[in-house]
């Protein structure tokens, strides 16, 4: 969406052709990382490509010359900073908007270290998502889609300055702004997509015009002043000797164990606590009836938190009421006849009543149809889940715990795993004993009542 400001701006000053600005331009696209998968903000000084990820909780850099990831220039965020969407710098700082926190938290370019003296942390908004400033005034873009709007602050004092607001955005279907970027004369922002309108960018005069912060440049670092010879890291990487089979896993506990023992001592840690699950369920939602789909997970430990969104079409969205029926067949209400979008319901629902809720196993949406005259359709849905997960400490020999849905034929896989030596070299092989079957016997998976 970002690229799509650019070139607005650049057919504004008649740069290129509205045809050209157009076109694909497949060999500067970025492949992101395995682990930057939900993007959300980004900026770049002409060397670097910053890239937040909301789920991530970090900001992944990457090469402008080749694309290429570039790891030392990553942001490893604050810990409360654990939904990041818009960012900006002016190259001596980095700003991140964090759309849950309803804050701006502040970083060193240098050193990637927190500088809380920049921090906004006293937003009169409700959903930041996008941010650009002029070096003088600081624009964040409000997605709430009963209020959108861009609202000003100062810099400097971190002061509102509402001269300088775009109050209710008067564009027709601009309900949901997100990102946004300005040449100093012209905001555009970009729409979400809950409108018609979200494959869209609006453009709005700004007030009066500002000139845009100088190309910014990446800090030097001073040499150091004492040379000493460092002898090259160890970079073998451990490997798995033997497996040996502990556990028998029922549909009760959802857990398989093993021993296994590893060349030489490692730690071992979850690879991630943060997983999508993703369902495309095409399925019809009857006059007065109900539509169900399910989901399996696997993430270890108990929810800590996380969300569900779903695509639904249907010409009465506030006559549905949908529910999350977790494995344990606790229920959350995730919409109950009362906000109406015109055919279309594509809404993230926070889950933070659910923490607690054992994360492994089958996780249910159901979407009942309380209005009359009309079918729909469930397109389908995402459940995003964290949960509290475990580590290890150091050690030779370790039981690993694999998390699944239910009696069936398994594998053990070590993907979802963090396994490093004392050096940090990663596990990069297996014993061939870790890809024996292993069959889980248990009882028949609960059956949760419907409402």
């Amino acid at each position: 969406m970002l690229r799509w400001l650019a070139l607005a701006a650049l057919v504004a000053a008649g740069c290129v052709s509205a045809a050209d600005a157009q076109q694909h331009d497949p060999g500067k696209d970025f492949d992101l990382h395995a682990d930057n998968t939900f993007p959300t903000g980004m900026w770049s000084d002409s060397t670097t490509m910053w890239v937040a990820d909301q789920t991530a909780d970090k900001i992944f850099a990457y090469h402008m010359s080749n694309m290429s990831r570039y790891p030392d220039n990553d942001f490893p965020l604050h810990a409360d900073n654990t939904d990041p969407f818009g960012i900006w710098s002016d190259g001596t700082t980095m700003w991140v908007v964090d759309n849950v926190d309803i804050k701006i938290y502040a970083y060193k370019m240098l050193d990637k270290s927190r500088d809380d003296t920049k921090d906004f942390d006293t937003l009169s908004i409700s959903q930041p998502a996008g941010i650009w400033s002029d070096c003088t005034t600081m624009w964040v873009s409000e997605r709430f889609v009963h209020n959108p709007k861009i609202f000003a602050y100062n810099l400097a004092t971190k002061a509102s300055d509402a001269a300088k607001d775009f109050g209710t955005l008067p564009a027709a279907g601009h309900t949901f702004p997100t990102g946004i970027w300005s040449d100093g004369t012209t905001m555009w922002a970009a729409e979400y997509y809950l409108s018609s309108n979200d494959d869209k960018v609006f453009a709005y005069r700004m007030h009066s015009a500002s000139t845009p912060c100088p190309a910014p440049t990446t800090p030097a670092v001073s040499p150091p002043r004492v040379f000493v010879y460092i002898p090259p890291p160890d970079t073998t990487p451990p490997t798995v000797k033997s497996v040996e089979r502990t556990g028998n896993a029922t549909t009760t506990d959802h857990t398989l164990t093993w021993n296994v023992r590893f060349s030489e001592s490692v730690r071992v840690g979850l690879a991630a606590l943060h997983t999508n699950y993703t369902s495309v369920a095409n399925a019809t939602i009857p006059d007065l009836g109900m539509a169900s789909d399910t989901l399996l997970a696997d993430v270890p430990g108990a929810v800590t938190g996380g969300s569900v969104s779903v695509d639904i079409h249907h010409p009465i969205t506030s006559g549905l009421l949908i529910e999350l029926v977790a494995p344990d067949c606790t229920r959350f209400v995730v919409h109950n006849q009362t906000t109406t979008f015109l055919y279309k319901l594509r809404q993230p629902y926070d889950l933070g009543d659910l923490s607690g809720v054992g994360a492994a196993g089958q996780w249910t949406l159901h979407v009942y149809d309380r209005a009359k005259y009309w079918n729909g359709t469930l397109n389908g849905w995402t459940l995003y889940l964290e949960s509290e997960g475990v580590v290890e400490g150091s050690g030779r020999t370790h039981t690993i715990t694999q998390y699944v849905a239910g009696p069936g034929n398994y594998t053990l896989s070590l993907d979802g795993f963090d396994i490093r030596d004392r050096a940090g070299n990663r596990l990069v092989d297996t014993d061939t004993a870790v890809n024996e079957p292993y069959h889980v016997v248990g009882t028949v998976a609960r059956t949760c009542q419907t409402e």
